[in-house]
């Protein structure tokens, strides 16, 4: 009866300890609005309790409240368009453009401070595996949220306005657009081992990027999303962005 208790105020503690650690490491997770519009369950693994994973204006939880053992990682988090959890909630930020690089580091480094593989490693094999895939799926979405252009691709896609030039398009891309990029590339290729032209170009094309970023952010962060500007938009900083990696390489 003693080890039965004694196992019993283990478990309680095992639980305990894992919830109250990830709710102190993700202060902002059950107050952070994201895209979910609708609720998701699943049992735990564990204990087979039913948990809800997302809820609306909420962000994912690794863990089950009920047993307090880490959950696999979500499938779905790389297909916004197919439901589930998308990267905005594995990281428990809003799903808007504009975010703080350095918020968005410190709940990257949070999550992962939580879901490290050596922090199970007196754990099961399934738990070790599931920390892995978690930390895994944590640092892909931070990859992607960090990035301008792939934080812009993604958003549109989970709006339903794809990532190519004619996903969600009514007109084709601007040919002014395409002769300015034709241009570019001849002008780089001209270039090639002359590095004032391409510290030049690097400067022009530098700035064409900036000033895209931030016409970016205004359309996609509008209320409601301006789309068709959204598109154009990322669509022009994609070009740019190669047109950049281009003169980069050849300095």
């Amino acid at each position: 009866r003693v080890r039965e208790l004694m196992s019993s105020a283990h478990l309680a503690r095992r639980v305990v300890s894992n919830v109250l650690a990830a709710r102190s490491v993700f202060p902002a997770m059950t107050r952070t609005a994201t895209s979910s519009t609708t609720s998701a369950t699943s049992p735990c693994w564990s204990c087979d309790a039913e948990r809800v994973t997302v809820r609306p204006g909420e962000a994912y939880d690794f863990f089950c409240a009920s047993c307090g053992a880490i959950q696999p990682a979500p499938s779905s988090s790389s297909s916004p368009t197919a439901g589930g959890v998308d990267y905005f909630q594995l990281l428990g930020v809003l799903q808007k453009f504009d975010v703080d690089a350095s918020s968005l580091e410190d709940a990257m480094k949070a999550r992962q401070k939580v879901l490290h593989p050596d922090k199970f490693s007196t754990k099961s094999e399934k738990e070790r595996l599931y920390s892995a895939d978690q930390a895994s799926a944590v640092n892909e979405a931070y990859g992607v949220l960090r990035d301008p252009l792939k934080r812009a691709q993604y958003i549109l896609q989970a709006r339903g306005w794809g990532v190519t030039e004619r996903d969600g398009r009514d007109r084709p891309v601007d040919p002014e657009l395409l002769m300015e990029v034709m241009e570019a590339r001849e002008a780089i290729s001209e270039a090639s081992g002359d590095l004032d032209r391409l510290r030049s170009m690097l400067r022009e094309y530098g700035k064409k990027v900036s000033d895209c970023i931030e016409r970016t952010r205004d359309a996609l962060d509008a209320e409601p999303m301006v789309g068709e500007k959204a598109k154009d938009e990322v669509v022009r900083l994609t070009y740019f962005v190669r047109i950049l990696d281009e003169v980069k390489s050849l300095m």
